[in-house]
């Protein structure tokens, strides 16, 4: 696979992801956060054994489910959705999808150690403008806005993207086992209802209305079977790092969305973070391309 084709793939995930921290934070107001957990992975589980089934492709998704890899990257992918369900109970959509996206700079981090992908002077400033501009668009060149009375679902949202972080990590690892795309998003979605199955149960369990039903279908289908496969796809090609910097996109989308929907508007300052953060991801794409240009473009 080309590059380009790969930052294609990525970048859609990141705009349909950007996407669910709305859909998210309206669905909230019409079901519990675990439960919803629980609902969006359930029919993303039961759609994507259907494909399975109707491919006839059901051989070798038992090796799957029992790779050590696959188990901890699964746990790690439960782990960050349900801190960001919980999260959004107490936080606007846009500084949800800001805190999670942190997680490139953990991924950097991570993969620092763990899969030598070392940032050159020029991709750390990317990094940084990067996590600037996004930092401006959430506070409005404020940090004191940031954590106030929303600082419980903050705190949830930024563990949801050092978990998230990890999970990223773990999955560029596996990325050369070979398995197939459709049996590893079985594998984790079927560990995420698992996990979520219990901890709803507990929560409280509320019946689904036509909104719950929309936002449960929306996210199960668009943000987790479609998102995820394109995500994947892409990291096949890409660097762990580099990956992580697309979904800073998620919080362009998230605001603006969130603005269009909610009634937020954004500021000057919100719009140069937004421009500052968007030159932030090209930047670091570039500094990463640069140093993999011998590879297959």
């Amino acid at each position: 696979m080309r590059r380009i084709t790969a930052r294609i793939l990525t970048i859609s995930a990141a705009i349909i992801w950007g996407t669910s921290f709305v859909v998210i934070r309206w669905g909230l107001l019409f079901l519990p956060a675990l439960q919803f957990v629980f609902l969006r992975f359930l029919v993303s589980l039961v759609l994507i054994l259907l494909i399975l089934l109707l491919n006839d492709n059901l051989k070798g998704l038992s090796d799957v489910l029992t790779s050590r890899g696959v188990i901890v990257a699964a746990i790690l992918n439960a782990l960050g959705y349900i801190s960001q369900f919980i999260g959004q109970q107490y936080t606007r959509a846009t500084n949800a999808s800001l805190l999670i996206n942190l997680s490139a700079i953990f991924v950097a981090i991570f993969a620092h150690f763990y899969l030598k992908e070392k940032l050159s002077k020029m991709g750390s400033f990317g990094v940084l403008l990067a996590i600037i501009g996004a930092g401006l668009l959430i506070t409005r060149g404020s940090i004191s806005d940031l954590f106030t009375e929303h600082f419980l679902g903050d705190l949830f949202c930024l563990a949801a993207g050092v978990f998230w972080a990890m999970y990223i990590i773990e999955s560029k690892k596996i990325t050369g086992e070979n398995f197939d795309d459709m049996h590893l998003l079985a594998a984790w979605f079927f560990y995420l209802t698992l996990i979520s199955a219990p901890l709803a149960i507990l929560q409280g369990i509320k019946r689904c209305g036509y909104e719950a039903l929309f936002a449960i279908l929306y996210t199960a289908i668009f943000c987790t079977i479609l998102g995820f496969l394109l995500w994947y796809r892409g990291l096949k090609v890409l660097e762990a790092t580099t990956s992580s910097i697309y979904f800073l996109l998620e919080v362009i989308v998230s605001a603006a969305l969130e603005a269009l929907i909610f009634g937020l508007t954004l500021s000057i300052m919100e719009i140069i973070g937004a421009i500052m953060a968007m030159t932030g991801v090209v930047v670091t794409d570039i500094s990463f391309s640069r140093r993999f240009s011998g590879e297959i473009q």
